[in-house]
């Protein structure tokens, strides 16, 4: 399949498929809250809801082949055990049956005794018959952590007129059952009085805390602990509906009216406890932010006040529809933030409250209903019937409601409501669904899952979201004739179910459901039914995922004149939807109604679809960090380890491959072209005139050929496949590196993390610490590299487990660990094992294998690392070759040496991309030098004595040879030398210019002059250079070149050099000159000779002239003169005029006058008469130039 291995994919392409996902991820974040969706503002103004058409759209009447569309599986009956059936015959006081789902249990007690058995298969019967009483109720809690054994899972409470009895709950487990046998404690744990309170109903929290419900109205708490204190019982009853000295007072004093309490529930997300009386009255108790805390905060009822709410909220007169409750249910925070409880009448009225002022965050504070939402039947055009007030059992949690409704004495209705296949509308929109059940409803539970959704969205997202990852929810009701377990069915399942039933992808059916949801939905389900292992729903799904996914296209903006002409005033919104609200989050940016500026692409749904569960699979570790970072106690250094468990990686993993086999088994998802042979017309009907509106400039005629129509179509059509195949394919690479650094990370997460991460140097740990799973996926490889490296290195030595581990992760991760990813492993490897080898000579052998290796490599590997490890071990010549090596490949064209050689012009890119390569590599070859020079200029270390008597050993030169910087340092330069890469060899002279100039001018290279010719042109390093260059020459013999450099560095202006410099550059460049007519016998070279003399006499009159102003008494005019001497050669009229004239220099004139050949006898006389008036003869005499101008003026005379 063309790109989908290509391992050469770029961190820029994986970052475009990333923003292309994490959009349709967004979107997928775009719900609207529970409180959102009912309209709930303020508790001043309650809401209402259920009387419009969109609150339970019918299926059946806007898709008639939904009609039979299934949201349960079919039910699974078990009946009671033969042998309970016949306690009935014998019951003589009270019978009473409940579920406790947390462990697959039916609990039944007649008279005294209690009975427990699974509801799966009516087996594993236990019983308790050590009572004496009546039992009234069982409940089922955790118990409190430290306090039994540990073969103590949980706590039965049993409750009868006179006691409260606490019995141990154990399990044995077979299998992946971990509650497959139950076993009841003989005796119980604990026994209370329960001071002649029936108490009606006990629930437990999180925390083991016993709550029970009494007739009598109050609240009750079981408090237990280990031992009896000093002021408290070992297990006592706390009533927290009165003071905490209610004990003292006899219950036959109270007289106030009874209201037996009925129902407790507890919000554990919020650790807020509920009570609902007979009378439906409904209190808040407050648990505290532990769960630890109580207090009662608020309490209602369905009073005037209530129903007057409620009715003004549903606009519905008849106050018998919100009372009497029949059920009350915590919502948590994973629902919504801002409503708390739910509480169900009847009739099916759901009642919504909240505990906080306004949607505030905090402990709650108050009771206050805000919505009131009708059941089903209660719209204009609704073909439904009304539930009626025949509610006497309901169930509700995460937005599903479960009512039974009583039809007969003997048969009930079973009534589910629930919002899953209506995702992401901005109005509570429920689908209902209803069927018998045999024998009268006792209770209703949800089995806890306990893969619960793996999501940091609060509250959670909808059921599609996730669905992919999620176990069915299970439903288990419990009638007198026994169980039904139902379970809820994904829409996904629901489509699964509906290719069954359709035996393929064509039908009514298929067609419905795929209206039913967006393109992107629906090939997002499609999607996770074909990567499952059931082959013939796979195939169906995938014909589905093409046949329906639709194409991409382009979105033109709808022309001023077409929307005169078709009586628009703005487009047409449309939806694929049956039931999509007009705006959702996924409606396009052209249908929310934003201007278009041009043509904008829409991708089809299979595009989308791709994006979409790709995004779902990695949204719960994507943003997520890689390691987390704790505290562990005794240890100085904070531990690291995987975010993720090794189960956790797995699940990734294996569901991620399965969307890659996908796409392996698909190549045409990547089509560049139709599917279908003759052109679809796509968006909107009228895309062709808005096409050729938008296109046609102004004045232009409207009538068009109909091929232009069609040649711009095919040309945008084509176009849109284009993009979208690329696109696609930049997906599908980010699905394989994603699979295969899953794979890489689970496999470091299997060899001791920590130790890996220990190795890690203290920058790369930090950078291991800040790093997501997005960043390695995408742009991780230099750590992931890095991490690779230092496991293998924690095997060094072991041969068979390195090229087991290179093998694994060959396997694993082929484009993230490549071929030469394991080249370099094996290097590394290779180099530590050179540290433990003792002999020099076998361990310089392992290492020139080692470079070989490298060498391979040189270009992919870090090589800031690969030096580091050959300079650890003082291997400094692979240093050299691997980071030449490096520059080579990294630069094969030469680029950058034209790039240099040009100038490094701005706008050659390409050069000067290629030139700071070959810089960067070069720049670890400079700095090892640069160790190694510093290292050699540092005092010397004590000499050591030897370790044993005896001669030396046999490897004691080399050994001692290794140890010398001085050498090492001069054998590195000597190798650097020798390269044939001009480039370097300029990298190389700078730093030798920097640091070892003369050991510069000793290299014999044709490129050393070169280099100081170009350094030369930078005016700030001019001298330096003009310097190293003449003896450049000088030692190379080239006398003439060296004379020539030294007569342009005496007349280089600027106050680097002084005047006695410039003199001694050009008697040396004289030198220079005469060493050149010695060997040659070329005329220029003779006259350059001369020229030099020349300029060598002016400049001496010209430092004569300088000393003699420097013997003036100081002054500006004196300071001033002395710079410009020192700044520049001059001539004989510039020292004449501007110099000895002015400072009255006599003897400096005659000597001009002398040097000049000026023969004015007047001029002359004048100036010995100026001398001589001075008294300054003496000082004049000792010059012999001024000895000769006497003799002239004397036969004058």
């Amino acid at each position: 399949m063309p790109g989908i291995s290509d391992p050469a994919i770029t961190a820029d392409a994986l970052e475009e498929a990333a923003k292309e996902v994490e959009k349709l991820l967004t979107a997928d974040c775009q719900y609207t809250e529970l409180s959102g969706k009912l309209r709930v503002q303020s508790n001043s103004v309650p809401t209402g809801s259920g009387k419009s058409d969109y609150d339970y759209p019918a299926l059946s009447a806007s898709i008639p082949s939904l009609g039979s569309l299934p949201f349960y599986s079919q039910a699974q009956r078990t009946p009671l055990p033969p042998d309970l059936v016949e306690q009935f015959d014998q019951m003589q006081c009270n019978c009473s049956m409940g579920l406790f789902p947390d462990i697959s249990r039916v609990w039944m007690s007649v008279d005294t005794n209690v009975y427990l058995w699974s509801y799966i298969d009516g087996g594993d019967l236990a019983y308790f018959d050590g009572l004496n009483e009546v039992i009234l109720t069982a409940g089922l809690v955790l118990p409190k952590p430290g306090i039994f054994q540990d073969h103590i899972q949980f706590l039965l409470v049993l409750t009868t007129p006179v006691d409260i009895v606490i019995l141990g709950v154990s399990f044995t487990s077979v299998g992946s059952d971990c509650y497959s046998e139950m076993h009841l404690q003989p005796e119980p744990l604990f026994v209370i009085p329960s001071d002649n309170v029936n108490l009606l109903s006990i629930t437990g929290s999180r925390h083991g805390r016993i709550f029970a419900a009494g007739k009598d109205g109050c609240l009750y708490e079981v408090v237990y602990q280990a031992e009896d204190g000093w002021f408290s019982r070992k297990c006592r009853k706390i009533n927290h509906s009165t003071s905490r000295l209610s004990f003292l007072v006899p219950s036959f004093l109270s007289f106030s009216e009874e209201d037996p309490m009925v129902q407790i529930t507890i919000d554990e997300s919020r650790n807020i406890l509920y009570s609902r009386s007979e009378k439906g009255v409904i209190q808040v108790f407050d648990l505290g932010n532990d769960g630890f805390g109580m207090s009662r905060v608020a309490q209602t009822s369905t009073d005037n006040y209530v129903i007057n709410r409620a009715c003004q909220a549903a606009g519905i007169a008849d106050r018998k529809l919100f009372t009497p409750i029949v059920h009350i249910a915590p919502i948590a925070n994973t629902e919504s933030y801002t409503l708390h409880l739910v509480a169900v009448t009847q009739a099916g009225v759901r009642l919504y409250f909240t505990t906080t002022p306004d949607g505030q965050q905090g402990r709650p504070v108050l009771l206050a209903m805000v919505h009131a939402r009708l059941p089903p039947g209660f719209s204009p055009s609704s073909t439904m019937l009304k539930p009626g007030n025949t509610i006497h059992l309901a169930h509700y949690r995460r937005g599903t409601l479960l009512l039974a409704s009583s039809q007969t004495d003997d048969k009930d209705a079973l009534l589910s409501i629930d919002h899953d296949i209506f995702p992401f509308q901005y109005s509570l929109t429920e689908s209902q669904v209803s069927f018998p059940v045999d024998g009268r409803s006792w209770a209703i539970a949800e089995v806890p899952n306990l893969v619960e959704p793996m999501s940091s969205l609060r509250p959670l997202p909808p059921a599609i979201v996730s669905q992919h990852a999620q176990l069915q929810r299970r439903f288990v009701l419990l009638t007198a004739q026994g169980t039904y377990i139902l379970d809820k069915l994904h829409p996904v399942d629901q489509l699964r179910t509906v290719l069954e039933m359709c035996r393929g992808a064509v039908g009514e059916a298929v067609d419905g459901f795929c209206r039913l949801f967006k393109q992107e939905q629906m090939c997002a389900m499609c999607l996770v039914l074909a990567t499952k292992p059931d082959q013939q729903v796979a195939m169906w799904a995938t014909e589905v995922f093409f046949q329906y996914g639709g194409e991409p296209h382009f979105v033109f903006p709808t022309s001023a004149a077409y929307q005169l002409q078709a009586g628009q005033s703005s487009p047409q919104v449309t939806s694929t939807s049956a039931y999509s609200t007009p705006v959702s989050a996924y409606a396009s940016p052209s249908v929310l109604g934003r201007a278009i500026m041009g043509p904008e692409l829409v991708m089809s749904g299979r595009h989308q679809g791709l994006c979409l569960y790709l995004g779902r699979l990695i949204s719960p570790f994507w943003n997520a960090p890689l390691v987390t970072v704790t505290f562990v106690a005794g240890q100085k250094e904070l531990q690291v380890q995987s975010t993720f468990s090794q189960e956790q990686l797995g699940v990734f993993t294996e569901q991620l491959n399965a969307l890659r086999n996908f796409i392996e088994r698909n190549p045409q998802l990547m089509a560049a072209t139709s599917p279908n042979d003759s052109l679809v017309q796509t968006g909107s009907p009228n895309v062709h005139q808005r096409l050729l509106n938008f296109m046609r400039p102004e004045g232009m005629s409207t009538a068009s050929p109909l091929h232009i129509q069609q040649s711009l179509q095919i040309k945008y059509r084509n176009e849109a496949f284009s993009r979208e195949s690329r696109s696609t394919q930049q997906v599908c690479q980010l699905v394989i590196k994603t699979c295969e650094a899953l794979a890489m990370w689970k496999l470091l997460s299997d060899n001791q993390l920590e130790l890996t991460v220990a190795s890690l140097k203290q920058a790369e740990r930090d950078q291991l610490k800040g790093i997501t799973f997005k960043t390695f996926v995408t742009s991780g490889k230099h750590i992931a590299n890095n991490m690779i490296t230092s496991l293998i290195n924690r095997f060094a030595g072991d041969s068979v487990m390195t090229d087991n581990l290179v093998k694994r992760l060959r396997e694993l991760a082929p484009t993230v660990y490549s071929e030469d990813d394991a080249i370099a492993s094996k290097a590394s490897e290779l180099v530590m094992v050179a540290k433990t080898v003792q002999n020099y000579h076998d361990q310089l052998m392992i290492l020139r294998e080692s470079l070989q290796l490298y060498g391979k490599v040189a270009h992919q590997v870090d090589l800031a690392s690969v030096c580091g490890e050959y300079q650890a071990v003082q291997f400094y010549d692979a240093v050299v070759e691997v980071c030449l090596c490096a520059a080579s490949h990294k630069d094969p064209q030469q680029l950058a040496l034209r790039h240099y050689k040009s100038g490094q012009p701005e706008d050659d890119a390409q050069g000067r991309n290629a030139f700071n390569q070959r810089m960067t590599s070069y720049s670890h070859i400079t700095n090892m030098l640069q160790q190694l020079l510093n290292a050699s200029q540092a005092p010397a270390s004590p000499t050591h004595s030897p370790v044993k008597p005896g001669p030396p050993s046999p490897h004691s030169a080399e050994l001692k040879q290794q140890s010398n910087p001085k050498q090492q340092l001069e054998d590195t330069l000597t190798l650097s030398l020798q390269s044939d890469d001009e480039l370097f060899h300029v990298t190389l002279y700078s730093w030798m210019k920097a640091n070892l100039h003369d050991r510069l001018v000793e290299v014999r290279s044709p490129f050393v002059e070169d280099f100081l010719k170009q350094v030369a042109t930078n005016k700030d390093d001019f001298v330096e250079t003009l310097n190293l260059l003449w003896r450049y020459y000088e030692k190379n013999r080239e006398y003439f070149a060296a004379a020539h450099v030294l007569e342009r560095l005496a007349e280089q202006p600027g106050s680097e050099l002084s005047l006695d410099q410039r003199i001694s550059c050009l008697s040396r460049a004289v030198m220079c000159a005469k060493c050149c007519n010695l060997t040659t016998t070329v005329s220029n070279e003779g006259e350059f000779l001369h020229q030099l003399e020349e300029r060598l006499d002016v400049a001496r009159l010209q430092l004569q002239v300088l000393h003699a102003i420097a013997a003036l008494p100081r002054s500006h005019q004196v300071t001033t003169a002395l710079d410009l001497l020192n700044a520049e050669l001059m001539d004989l009229s510039k020292l004449y005029g501007d110099f000895a004239e002015v400072f009255d220099l006599y003897e400096c004139k005659l000597a001009i006058v002398h040097c000049a050949g000026h023969e004015d006898s007047a001029l002359v006389e004048t100036l010995w008469h100026n001398i001589i008036d001075t008294g300054e003869l003496a000082c004049v005499c000792v010059c012999a130039c001024v000895r000769a101008c006497v003799r002239v003026c004397m036969r004058a005379c």
